[in-house]
């Protein structure tokens, strides 16, 4: 029976499998519409938008331009006939180039073509690639890149070994207007690094190098941490946790966090007794892990960090005598959208990574940390994060005899 079964089903796949589906109107005539008229053309960068004069006819069904792309592959763009514009993008280099319009009616008739010179400008990869500024900083380097038209960045960086050689170590996807990315884990000694930057239609940058030192730090180690007592007024949600759930290594699952409960006194804050005394060099927040409140609610958009190496100041919680500020940072979500608007996508992925936030070089070793909250997304009096790390270099009796410290330290000498 399954061998007959399947005679049967093969048999109707041939019969129906031979017909060639048809999608909106048979064909009526053979007369081919006119062709549009009136054509202007502005070129953009990367792109280029063209209007134009539809002819009069009762069964256009749209206009498509034919061109060849920087790639060399034939495309076809079409606009609707509601519509008397068209844009087409994906070039790279500004150069001159012949594309072709031609009208569609509805019986698949085609007009002759309408040949029009287009030359857009350079792609915005390439102005961002010469403005594409990196320095040295903590393990590792920083890129600032301007992206005014918001296209989708694909950022390479690479860097050269022994053989002199580039290794891709890392990649960024952005569409930020203007972006501020972080590539950490390599060693305080000179290195050779590169840079390409790419758009989603396969355009490509020369590759920028550039030769620095990341600068030394550690990770500072959280089991010597101790979470010291809430000011009165503030009170931890139970159901979450508490301050040491900052350093427990669970992060993602929305669970176990920090969570200062809303509705007491505002601009909640909470300190931190690191064990011994440190120069601060960067810090990272790992966001509650739900789309329904990263960059919402709770989560902190702008926050103060505070230190002391007296005990005495930290015994109080009430107390800020004897405190320094050295650190006041801010929550940018890459979209640029407010807390009343859903996390997109690349919001998501950059909040699920962490947000990275880096102290001044000239900052007072310290062994208490205050975190305040000034401003969270959803202006409440509430509190709420996954996960936090610490990182810099342990302070000797030099970095403590002026008040101030060198952070950088080791490999702190760099070639931008």
């Amino acid at each position: 029976m399954k061998s007959i079964s399947f005679i049967i089903i093969a048999c109707l796949c041939l019969l129906y499998g031979c017909k060639e589906e048809v999608v909106g109107q048979y064909p009526v005539d053979s007369t081919p519409p006119q062709m549009v008229s009136n054509v202007v053309v502005t070129n953009l960068p990367g792109k280029v938008s063209i209007t134009y004069q539809l002819p009069n006819e009762p069964d256009l069904l749209y206009v498509k331009a034919v061109y060849t792309d920087a790639l060399g592959h034939p495309q076809e763009v079409k606009a609707s006939v509601f519509n008397n514009k068209l844009e087409i993008s994906g070039f790279g280099r500004k150069i001159k180039r012949t594309i072709s319009l031609i009208s569609v009616d509805r019986s698949r008739n085609e007009s002759g073509p309408v040949y029009v010179e287009i030359e857009p400008e350079d792609s915005p990869i390439y102005t961002a690639v010469a403005q594409l500024k990196v320095r040295p900083s903590w393990s590792g380097l920083v890129l600032n890149w301007e992206n005014p038209t918001r296209e989708q960045f694909i950022v390479r960086v690479l860097k050269m070994d022994q053989d002199n050689k580039f290794t891709e170590i890392d990649t960024f996807y952005s569409t930020e207007e203007s972006a501020q990315r972080s590539v950490r884990g390599q060693e305080p000694k000179p290195s050779t690094f590169g840079f390409v930057i790419q758009d989603v239609y396969g355009n490509t940058s020369d590759t920028v190098q550039v030769n620095l030192t990341p600068y030394y730090e550690i990770e500072i180690p959280s089991n010597l941490f101790t979470a010291l007592p809430l000011a009165p007024g503030y009170k931890f949600r139970k159901a979450q946790g508490n301050i040491t759930c900052l350093w427990d290594g669970i992060h993602g699952d929305g669970t176990k966090l920090l969570y200062i409960a809303a509705g007491g006194a505002p601009n909640p804050y909470f300190t931190i007794d690191l064990g011994k005394e440190y120069l601060m060099s960067r810090m990272k927040m790992w966001q509650r892990a739900n789309a329904d409140y990263q960059f919402q609610l709770h989560c902190p958009h702008i926050f103060e960090i505070w230190g002391t190496s007296d005990p005495m100041a930290a015994a109080d919680p009430s107390n800020w005598e004897g405190w320094t500020k050295l650190a006041l940072f801010e929550s940018i979500r890459p979209s640029g959208l407010g807390p009343d608007v859903k996390p997109t996508p690349e919001d998501l992925e950059y909040a699920n990574a962490g947000e990275e936030f880096e102290f001044p070089n000239d900052i007072i070793p310290i062994r208490y940390f205050r975190f305040r909250s000034v401003e969270n997304w959803g202006k409440s009096t509430g509190l709420h994060f996954d996960e936090l790390k610490l990182w810099g270099k342990e302070a000797t009796e030099e970095d403590g005899e002026d008040g101030e410290g060198e952070v950088g330290g080791e490999g702190n000498e760099g070639d931008e």
